[in-house]
């Protein structure tokens, strides 16, 4: 165990309870929160358990309502459908959850894909009977609570809206603008605003099939789902409300790695018994995968801005300049996702 890593976390694991801690271990790092695996015991287990640290970056937490988030994941846990939260710190900075020990050799995440709203023909099954696991969860999770925080995707896309329109200003104001970063940034919006035309008509055909919403995850990809004991468990609640039924299969199906048989008998099962949604379901499937990549740049060029500016100034931290690249690089891939500019 590292002794600089432990001193480093050594507030958290105080804050959070643990004592005796014998190991720690940085987790894969996602591209906003860090997590690192903790083996110590805490009051919630009788005796030495592993647990999940996971500290909240300020970016995410700029897009991210907590209290909500914390909500949907209790909610879900409760199902059975996400390992148990046992601390929360009061700015709710950061988390200790119980970490779930994944089945076989193999890893959910080996199914990441990227997949635009008409993939190529696919033969191959990379995880045999995944689409019964999915279904599984997806279900489940459609039966939670409805999470008191509302946010149609009308609404998510005129937030994303404004929040980069309000970063474009900023970046065109500064004397930087003509830095490579800046360029690449403005760039990639002006890709997206070009579409605005197409995401109007994605929104209809979206809100076209919509009885009523439910909760909904938002981020389903293969990086936040876990096998655990033949069943799925998902992680990473941050964008989970109330939102349209499509919302959760459209992030499986984008970012998944089925065989085209995998893909069509999860939607045909997942619309066969989802009283949320009408007729139009299966036609408005294509706009719902395109809005989850149009999301998905929005976000990535969000994430970037905010890695790039410091107190409205360029961030000359070297670390946080190479994040700005890594999220512009992201939304530059997501683009070519979107059915519309491929």
């Amino acid at each position: 165990m590292s002794e600089s890593l432990k001193q480093e976390l050594a507030h958290y694991l105080i804050a959070a309870g643990l004592s005796q801690v014998s190991v720690i271990a940085s987790l894969t790092q996602g591209l906003s929160n860090r997590n690192y695996y903790v083996r110590g015991i805490h009051a919630s287990k009788k005796s030495e358990s592993e647990w999940v640290l996971r500290l909240n970056s300020w970016a995410s937490t700029q897009i991210c309502d907590r209290r909500s988030e914390i909500a949907a994941w209790r909610d879900a846990s409760e199902a059975g459908f996400a390992p148990d939260i046992v601390y929360v710190s009061p700015e709710k900075d950061f988390y200790l959850s119980q970490f779930l020990v994944q089945n076989n050799n193999r890893s959910w995440s080996d199914l990441n894909s990227a997949n635009g709203s008409h993939p190529i023909s696919n033969v191959a099954e990379s995880w045999p009977k995944a689409e019964q696991l999915l279904l599984q969860l997806l279900n489940g999770l459609k039966r939670l609570p409805i999470p008191k925080n509302v946010i149609t995707v009308e609404q998510q896309w005129q937030i994303y809206y404004s929040r980069l329109s309000q970063m474009q200003q900023q970046l065109l104001s500064q004397r930087s603008s003509s830095s490579s970063l800046s360029v690449a940034w403005l760039h990639q919006f002006d890709l997206l605003l070009a579409q605005e035309d197409v995401i109007s008509e994605m929104l209809s055909l979206h809100e076209r099939c919509l009885i009523k919403n439910q909760f909904s995850h938002r981020d389903l990809n293969p990086f936040n789902i876990l096998v655990v004991q033949d069943r799925l468990n998902c992680i990473d609640f941050e964008y989970a409300c109330s939102s349209h039924p499509l919302c959760d299969l459209a992030s499986v199906i984008s970012s998944h790695s089925l065989s085209s048989k995998q893909r069509q008998w999860l939607i045909e099962s997942y619309l066969d018994n989802q009283p949320n949604l009408n007729h139009h379901a299966q036609d408005s499937i294509p706009a719902a995968v395109d809005l989850y990549w149009v999301f998905a740049v929005c976000w990535a060029l969000q994430m970037a801005s905010d890695s790039m500016m410091l107190d409205g100034k360029p961030n000359a931290d070297t670390v946080k300049i190479k994040q700005a690249k890594s999220y512009l690089a992201c939304a530059s891939q997501y683009q070519t996702l979107i059915g519309s500019c491929s």
